[in-house]
């Protein structure tokens, strides 16, 4: 019987789905930060389960060829990059593993998976950073990331998934918030960085409406041209809800612009974009790829967001009906149709499964559907209209393999599922 505390020596044979590692010690199993596959380290046990163990890396004792040394310095304490310490080919080994078992074991899908799409780019790469802002026991102000599994904030130096750019202008803020005695009253600082266009959106979150941030904005916009907007966001709440929905510009536009797949987004405080525009365009290129569409076909775009896969898709169909429920990403999606000229796609603002199933009722027809839900996946009402509206082709972008799996094995029994194709968004995460 392990207990708090106790140290021991352990190897590494596998991973959890969020990088951990896994060490087999008599009947407990023991999740390890830091660790890599092959690896034999003395480990501190921080915490005991009924069936198994949290412990700390204290030594390594025999190294693994899979590990790296991580470019962040501070990569052991924060809780941001899970797997740095592993080399790149040694991640994507680990997330096509944990997919195909996701796949197995929830999905009871007889299909090998497809090696994951790596990125070219796995650093530097997040054109989107949310950091929160504190003051310590002495009143200085903290700006970074939270240590792992803590709500103690690590003071940021330099974060190696973000700009160059995105950093020095953090580093600045945090510089103006001192000087201009904004403590206690600034609670997180985000930031939109897009490379193609060189636009740079800051959101300065704080407590209460009334901070006077106006020689904040005035110095940060002198300090670096490229931001085309600064916001505030008033936020009260003790949530874990970054963004509330009251929000005061500032300065320039209430939005930026991005370039995706030779198209022009408007990319608003609260839009849903995707964070990695490297690895979004080689996900678009494969929906487009696998979509195979004539200029006779009709898609379906579910879940469509601010319309970034239908856009892309509406240059090679007939047409495009996007459907979404959140009431500002319609209209967005609607803008940047006008922007790009498009105008083949129809963006209707609705409760998903209700609005397929009017158009199922109304005798739409649809040669392919795209289905990209949040997290949580799809309803079982969801999946039932999908299947009633028998689409030859359904292409499923997922962000959780375990809701993908599932909602897989409930359209099989409709379908044959021809791949499984990850792509790898999030280099140095899990």
């Amino acid at each position: 019987m392990l207990v708090k505390n106790q140290i021991i020596e352990g190897k590494c044979t596998d991973y959890t789905y969020n990088g951990l590692g896994v060490v087999k010690y008599d009947t407990f199993c023991i999740f390890v930060k830091d660790m890599a596959i092959d690896e034999v380290g003395q480990i501190k046990i921080t915490a005991v389960r009924k069936d198994f163990c949290y412990g700390r890396l204290l030594k390594i004792i025999v190294s693994s060829k899979h590990r790296t040394e991580p470019k962040c310095p501070i990569s052991r304490p924060c809780g941001g990059c899970q797997v740095q310490h592993l080399s790149y080919q040694e991640q994507l080994s680990f997330k096509r593993n944990h997919v195909q078992n996701t796949m197995d074991r929830i999905g009871k899908l007889d299909k090998k998976i497809n090696e994951v799409i790596g990125s070219e780019n796995p650093y530097y790469y997040r054109n989107k950073v949310i950091l929160p802002v504190s003051v310590d026991k002495d009143n200085n102000m903290i700006v970074g990331f939270y240590r792992y599994n803590s709500n103690i904030i690590i003071p940021l130096e330099e974060c190696y998934l973000q700009s160059d750019k995105a950093n020095r202008v953090v580093k600045k803020l945090k510089k103006l918030f001192e000087k201009n005695k904004l403590h206690n009253q600034i609670r997180y600082i985000m930031l939109r960085d897009m490379e193609k266009t060189s636009e740079l959106m800051v959101v300065i979150v704080t407590y209460q409406k009334e901070v006077d941030l106006k020689d904040v904005v005035k110095e940060v916009v002198k300090f670096e041209p490229t931001i085309k907007s600064v916001m505030q966001n008033i936020n009260g709440k003790r949530t874990n809800v970054i963004l509330s929905d009251e929000s005061v510009l500032l300065y320039g536009r209430k939005y930026i612009q991005d370039e995706l797949c030779g198209l022009t987004f408007n990319v608003s405080a609260h839009s849903f974009y995707q964070v990695n525009n490297f690895q979004t365009e080689v996900l678009y290129n494969t929906v487009v790829s696998l979509a195979n569409l004539s200029k006779e076909d009709v898609v379906l775009d579910m879940y469509c967001g601010v319309g970034t896969i239908g856009l892309v898709l509406s240059r090679y169909c007939k047409e495009v009906i996007g459907v979404e429920k959140v009431e500002q990403a319609v209209i967005d999606a609607r803008e940047n149709a006008k922007i790009n000229n498009i105008d083949n796609a129809t963006f209707i603002c609705g409760d998903v499964e209700k609005v397929s199933k009017k158009l199922l009722k109304e005798g739409k027809c649809f040669d392919c559907i795209i289905v990209d839900p949040p997290r949580k996946g799809c309803s079982k009402k969801t999946i039932q209209t999908l299947i009633d509206l028998n689409s030859k082709k359904i292409i499923y972008v997922s962000c959780d393999p375990s809701t993908l799996a599932r909602d897989l094995a409930l359209l099989k029994q409709q379908y044959n599922i021809e791949i499984i194709q990850p792509v790898d968004m999030f280099p140095q995460t899990y």
